[in-house]
C-alpha cells in the first residue's frame, strides 16, 4: 500500500539527486503520502455469482470462476485476463465493464491460478475457453469474448470455433514467433553474452492468434498501444490485417502501453459499445427471421 506514496517521494527528491553539487530543499506534504488513486464509484446494481466447471481430464477437479450479473443485460461477456493474473487482479474492471457496457461478465481463473484446479498450459486454456462457452452462454442472448494480453490465445480460438456475437483483443499476441525480438530487448546489452531465452516448444505450437483470426466472422474489434512494452504493437497490426470480419475496427493508441489501455473509458469504451451494439443487432436480425 505504500508503494505509490514512496514512489511520489522519490519523485521529488529527483531534483535534489540530479543536483548534488547543489543544495536544494524539496518540500514533502501530507498529499504526496496520503493521496491514492482516484476511481469511480462502484454500482451495487452488479451482483455476482460463482461458477465452477468440472475438468472432464481430472476427476475431481474444476475451474472456478465469477458470473457478474447486470440486471438488464445486452449480452453475455466471457473474459480472458492475462499472463500472471487472477480474478480478484481484474475483479474492478469486470465490474466496470458488466456496469458501462451493461453485460454480464463471465471470467474463469486459468487451471492453476486463484481457486482452479490443474496445470496451466496452453493447450488446456483453449480446450477450456470452449467449454466455458457451452456452459456459460444463454440462448437467445448474445455472446461476446474478449481476450487481453495471453488470454487473447483462449479468446481468438474460441471466436474460431463457436459461434460467438462479438471479438474482443486488447494488446494481444499475434504470435510467439513475432514477439520473440521484443523479448530479447529486454535481456540487457550487458547480459546478453551470458544470456539465452529458450522458449518451451509449446510457445511456438500451430494454431497461434494469427493463424485462427482468419476464421472468426464475428464482428472483431482489436485494440492495442503503440507504447505497449510487453508484446510489441506489431501483433496488434498482425491481427488486425488477419481478420476476415465484415464487420471489423482497429484502435492503434498512440502514448498507451500495455496494461493502461481505455477498456473503460474514452475511446476504448465506445468502440467496446458499438461492438455490443453490433452484436445486439445481428442476434435480433437472426430471431426475426
Amino acid at each position: 500500500m505504500a508503494r505509490p506514496s514512496l514512489r511520489r517521494l522519490s519523485l521529488a527528491l529527483l531534483p535534489l539527486l540530479l543536483g548534488a553539487c547543489a543544495l536544494k530543499t524539496v518540500d514533502i506534504t501530507e498529499d504526496q503520502f496520503l493521496r491514492g488513486r482516484k476511481s469511480d464509484w462502484v454500482s451495487d446494481r452488479i451482483t455476482r455469482s460463482n461458477l465452477e466447471l468440472a475438468l472432464p481430464d481430472l476427476p475431481g477437479q474444476s475451474l472456478k470462476g465469477w458470473r457478474l450479473n447486470h440486471p438488464a443485460p445486452k449480452a453475455t461477456l466471457i473474459y480472458f485476463y492475462g499472463g500472471g493474473n487472477n480474478l480478484w487482479d481484474n475483479a474492478r474492471l469486470m465490474h466496470e465493464l458488466a456496469q458501462k457496457l451493461e453485460v454480464d461478465v463471465v471470467s474463469f481463473d486459468v487451471r492453476g491460478t486463484g481457486a482452479s484446479g490443474g496445470q496451466t498450459r496452453f493447450e488446456t486454456m483453449r480446450a477450456d475457453a470452449l467449454r466455458i462457452y457451452d456452459q456459460q452462454r444463454k440462448p437467445g442472448q448474445p455472446t461476446l469474448v474478449l481476450g487481453y494480453s495471453l488470454g487473447s490465445v483462449a479468446a481468438v480460438h474460441l471466436a474460431a470455433n463457436r459461434p460467438v456475437e462479438g471479438l474482443m483483443v486488447a494488446a494481444g499476441i499475434s504470435s510467439f514467433e513475432e514477439a520473440r525480438g521484443h523479448f530479447d530487448k529486454l535481456v540487457p546489452w550487458y547480459a546478453k553474452p551470458f544470456v539465452e531465452l529458450k522458449f518451451d516448444p509449446a510457445f511456438l505450437q500451430r494454431p497461434q492468434p494469427v493463424d485462427e483470426m482468419p476464421k472468426v466472422q464475428a464482428p472483431t474489434l482489436v485494440m492495442h498501444g503503440e507504447a505497449d512494452e510487453t508484446l510489441p504493437v506489431q501483433c496488434g497490426d498482425s491481427l488486425a490485417q488477419a481478420s476476415k470480419a465484415g464487420w471489423k475496427r482497429y484502435l492503434r493508441i498512440p502514448a498507451k502501453g500495455h496494461g493502461n489501455l481505455p477498456l473503460v473509458s474514452g475511446e476504448g469504451l465506445e468502440a467496446l459499445r458499438a461492438l455490443v451494439a453490433e452484436a445486439g443487432q445481428r442476434t435480433a436480425t437472426v430471431a426475426g427471421r
